[in-house]
């Protein structure tokens, strides 16, 4: 059982997952969606049936929901992907910082972040970030007396992951789930993952978006 202050502030997060030891592949070829707004492309299971900006977003949040299934409103299977998703002046160096920072890193994501777990991981072998789980049951405290006002109890499990890439972005990738236990959805969700190109240095895509720019202010043009 997890405690935080906010209720809100849970809902909120967008955060990680568990151990990415081994390179899982996923059972048929992945579809590679390539994002011109926020300059990344990952694997996914499917082409997205949607590209919409979730809508628990703050306002100074960056990032986009990729659904993969949904019935109605009810979104059953997608990733969340957040831009700039947590201070990378406040958040230890995954890869060369101490065993001590990061380890109360962890501890805190634990204590007062409502997740159940959260382990450091490998998600390349040259990278490595921080995946934890969402609590099932939080005890909600109120801010005001400090008291315990119920326990919330959380109708699925969703798995977070937490990196820098090498260009120096802070990324989270959310994966959203009914099935989180099922190992299939996990081992392509790590894939993916571990696929997260960050594109904002590619020459090729940079190339790509300034041909398309070009010619939609040609069209525009052209229609005056």
């Amino acid at each position: 059982m997890r405690k935080i202050f906010f209720l809100t502030a849970l809902l909120m997060m967008i955060l990680t997952t568990t151990a990415f030891a081994k390179k899982a592949d996923p059972d048929s070829e992945a579809y590679i969606y390539t994002s011109e707004d926020y300059a990344y492309s990952i694997a996914c299971p499917i082409k997205p049936l949607a590209v919409v900006r979730p809508a628990w977003f703050e306002p100074h949040q960056k990032g986009e929901m990729l659904v993969f299934a949904n019935e109605g409103f009810d979104i059953l299977y997608a990733y969340v992907i957040q831009i700039d998703a947590f201070d990378t002046n406040k958040v230890p160096d995954f890869n060369h910082g101490s065993i001590s920072a990061i380890g109360d890193y962890l501890i805190g994501l634990k204590e007062k972040g409502g997740f159940a777990s959260a382990d450091l991981v490998n998600l390349t072998k040259k990278n490595k970030g921080v995946t934890a789980v969402t609590a099932g049951t939080i005890e909600v405290i109120n801010p005001e007396t400090g008291e315990v006002d119920g326990e919330f109890v959380a109708n699925r499990q969703d798995i977070y992951t937490f990196f820098r890439t090498p260009e120096g972005r802070c990324i989270a990738v959310q994966l959203i789930s009914a099935n989180t236990e099922d190992k299939k959805y996990i081992d392509v969700y790590r894939y993916g993952v571990g696929s997260f190109k960050d594109l904002t240095k590619d020459k090729k895509f940079l190339k790509m978006l300034k041909e398309k720019e070009k010619k939609s202010k040609e069209k525009k043009s052209d229609k005056k």
